[in-house]
This record gives C-alpha cells, sequence and structure tokens, in this order.
C-alpha cells in the first residue's frame, strides 16, 4: 500500500538532498554495547493527502559502533521530505531512512514505520533493514 502523495512536486522540494541532514556525533564509550532507538512522531509529509495521518511513528534502531545519529538533525532531516519525490510512496521512504541512517552511523540500522493513512480505513508497518554501503 502506498500512500500516493499525488503532489506536483516543485524542483526546490527535489533539490534537497535529505541525507546532507543527517549527522553523527562521536559515541564518546564505543566499547560499551549500546542499543539506541530513536522514536520519531512523523509530521504530515504530503501536503496533497495530509498524509502520513497524526499519531504515525518511524523508529530507528541500531547498536551503535564509533558514532550515533545526532537528534536534532533526525528531525531536521526528516522534516526535508515534506512535498519529496520520495514520499510518493511509504515503502520507498522507509527504506530511504533506513539506508540513510545506515550510511550515516555506519553500522546496521532497522527501520519500523508505523503508518496511520488519511482517506483510507487501514495503517501500515513497514520494516527495513539495511547495511553501510561503502
Amino acid at each position: 500500500m502506498t500512500s500516493g502523495c499525488p503532489v506536483a512536486h516543485t524542483a526546490a522540494a527535489s533539490e534537497i538532498i535529505p541525507a546532507e541532514l543527517l549527522k553523527t556525533i562521536a559515541n564518546a564509550r564505543p566499547q560499551l554495547p549500546t542499543f539506541v532507538e530513536h522514536i520519531l512522531h512523523l509530521p504530515e509529509l504530503c501536503p496533497a493527502t495530509q498524509n502520513p495521518a497524526p499519531s504515525s511513528t518511524l523508529t530507528v534502531s541500531y547498536q551503535a559502533g564509533e558514532w550515533l545519529l545526532e537528534l536534532f538533525s533526525l528531525d531536521t532531516y526528516i522534516d526535508a521530505f515534506f512535498a519529496h519525490p520520495v514520499v510518493r510512496d511509504m515503502e520507498l521512504f522507509v527504506q530511504t531512512v533506513a539506508q540513510d541512517a545506515a550510511n550515516a552511523a555506519r553500522v546496521e540500522v532497522k527501520v519500523l514505520a508505523d503508518v496511520r493513512l488519511n482517506r483510507v480505513r487501514q495503517g501500515q508497518r513497514i520494516t527495513v533493514v539495511a547495511q553501510p554501503e561503502s
């Protein structure tokens, strides 16, 4: 099931590369097994359908290595997807977030989206596991 955001995407939205907004910080104690879970409340990303609907979440989890995803940049990164072509379907959005986060943190990352959708009587759960690309 896709969200089907029918918005005519502007060149400005397409030119933003959200991955460049995702920052990391050094892990002060990388020798300690540390499991991190960021639970983000998703904003409306499609102005035409107002999807995802309120109470939709995105959980980004990983075992920390040398780097940690920086909290504030994670919010800015997600906000950059407003009216972006990637939100045409939620599957691609979650895949993109998982790959970008894995690349930034340089570890395997699991992303779980629990999405409520407007205009249909259903929700959607999407899970993606991504490895960092070389």
